[in-house]
């Protein structure tokens, strides 16, 4: 029994919380994971505010999969305080929301990926797969989106212009890859990758992946078509 115990421990399921205020959507979601093997649904919302009480409580999850358009508090104000009290905890968006105001207040908000509803389940699961690796996966439309909308490159210093190789790790990550990824990518160190995101963190005047990549497309550092 022991050894069954050990092997099981080594198999340890992703634990997912989904926050959906749509019953039909939210249970197609959850069989999804489900089916899938890998996951478990250790909590299912229709509301932040009961997602929010669960945290405080004590429940723990690797990933939070949230929906924008909730009843009562937003998904951007539930994201920010899901951030306080999880810290290390990877947040998804999946929404139909596709508006530039709300896809950056999302990811300014601490949301490590933007998915949109209309994808398919096979892109979700990629989605997931890229987020709880390390990557900042933006769905195709939201990526086109910014790069349609945030053409004007905003003056900037040559002290806080990217350099060549940093524009290069953050394209990268854009992408979805992971930090090794990006290293054998580029033939440097997976070391040497972070020093270039920290860089790029304070040229930017920003804390995290997705803030980084939103605005270095803002000012034009980025293309992501």
């Amino acid at each position: 029994m022991a050894e069954e115990t050990t092997e099981e421990a080594d198999d340890k399921l992703v634990r997912i919380v989904l926050i959906e205020d749509h019953a039909d959507f939210r249970e197609s979601v959850s069989m999804v994971l489900q089916q899938r093997g890998r996951y478990e649904c250790v909590g299912e919302f229709s509301n932040m505010e009961d997602a929010l009480e669960e945290f405080r409580g004590g429940l723990e999850t690797d990933l939070v999969l949230s929906d924008l358009g909730l009843p009562g508090m937003s998904g951007i104000d539930g994201i920010r305080h899901i951030r306080e009290i999880l810290p290390l905890v990877q947040i998804l968006v999946l929404t139909a929301f596709t508006d530039k105001a709300k896809v950056f207040a999302a990811l300014e908000a601490g949301a490590h990926g933007y998915l949109v509803k209309a994808g398919s389940a096979t892109r979700l699961i990629s989605t997931l797969e890229e987020v709880l690796a390390g990557g900042t996966p933006l769905d195709p439309k939201i990526a086109g989106m910014i790069l349609q909308t945030f053409r004007q490159i905003s003056p900037v210093t040559d002290g806080e212009a990217l350099s060549e190789r940093e524009r290069e790790v953050l394209q990268l990550s854009a992408k979805g890859l992971t930090r090794q990824e990006v290293a054998e990518r580029l033939g440097i160190s997976q070391y040497t990758v972070t020093d270039y995101i920290k860089r790029s963190f304070e040229k930017l005047h920003v804390r995290n992946l997705p803030s980084a990549v939103s605005e270095a497309i803002r000012r034009g550092f980025l293309d992501l078509s």
